[in-house]
């Protein structure tokens, strides 16, 4: 019995090791994502045409038209946008630590967010493959402040699935996608109606009562505005001391439609910039039939008025 339990232990040892290693391989650091998968391939492949990236949600994914930004900034801004859909902050740190930034890179644009809940997507590929060791540390933290003792559970046991995870060995690439040249990265939601079943579906939601985003404009207003956890707040500012370290000027973006924020501690974070487009008061026409594409998105025409907008706050900022 003895012998029996050391050999399963052994066994448990070994594929514990073999899981680690191929969790480090580069080839499967994005197995669980392969719109991130593909972007990050076309960077590495043309990195020297970029001196800015973009990191966050389909609310940078799909609301900054980056061929826009590069005329709308006098082409000081040449920027590849390596936002995706349903991405949330955890993603986008793990996205970020992998990435291989080109030295031409100077400016980063970061879209603060929130991080997801599992209780959607726990245990997805697209929930596990970010679960590394930097990862589970923040949540950790970050659940901690919130007392919620279930998702910090849910986070560690991510990191040990995603190393048992030997499915990812069969990971095959899909064929290269349009989104991935299109427009430098971005891709409106309207190009997307006859793919995406989510889109079509958020789409008709919003046609069937073009008043809540009305409703919510005014409620978004009315509502305090909350302070950031402070493991959020740590860890940005990590990242900014590591975009200080290799001398790029971080931009942190509070894109259209997101939820409005107490952003007193980060201001405080030296060597950053906030761009914060929240405000439904000061920025009203984004909340618009001519402008919203659904209750959380900008459609083409929307983004463009945002990008020229982010384009102004940036002129004195950017050499």
């Amino acid at each position: 019995m003895k012998k029996f339990i050391i050999k399963i232990a052994c066994w448990l040892l070994f594929l514990f090791l073999l899981g680690y290693g191929l969790a480090s391989i580069k080839k499967y650091e994005f197995y669980g994502e392969y719109f991130i998968r593909q972007k990050i391939n076309y960077y590495d492949r043309h990195g020297e045409k970029y001196n800015a990236l973009v990191f966050g949600s389909s609310r940078m994914y799909r609301q900054v038209n980056t061929g826009l930004l590069d005329s709308a900034t006098s082409h000081k801004i040449k920027a590849y946008n390596l936002a995706s859909g349903g991405t949330f902050f955890s993603e986008s740190m793990y996205e970020y630590r992998h990435t291989d930034i080109h030295k031409n890179v100077k400016y980063i644009f970061f879209e603060i967010q929130d991080v997801q809940p599992f209780d959607v997507n726990a245990y997805t590929e697209k929930f596990l493959y970010c679960h590394d060791l930097p990862t589970v540390s923040f949540e950790l933290k970050y659940f901690a402040h919130n007392n919620d003792w279930h998702s910090s559970f849910l986070s560690v046991s991510h990191w040990f699935a995603n190393i048992f995870y030997f499915k990812k060995l069969g990971q095959r690439d899909k064929t290269v996608n349009e989104f991935t040249d299109y427009n430098n990265g971005y891709f409106p939601l309207e190009k997307d109606y006859k793919n995406m079943v989510s889109v079509r579906k958020a789409r008709s939601v919003y046609l069937k009562d073009t008043t809540l985003i009305y409703k919510n404009r005014i409620s978004a207003g009315k509502s305090p505005k909350k302070k950031l956890n402070p493991a959020l707040v740590s860890e940005l500012k990590l990242l900014a001391e590591d975009c200080q370290k290799k001398k790029i000027k971080l931009f942190l973006v509070l894109p259209p439609f997101s939820t409005p924020a107490d952003l007193s501690e980060v201001k405080a974070i030296p060597g950053t910039e906030i761009l914060d487009f929240s405000s439904r008061k000061t920025f009203g026409e984004f909340y618009t039939n001519g402008n919203a594409y659904d209750n959380g998105h900008l459609n083409r025409p929307g983004a463009v008025l945002f990008t020229k907008k982010l384009a102004d706050s940036l002129s004195h900022l950017i050499r």
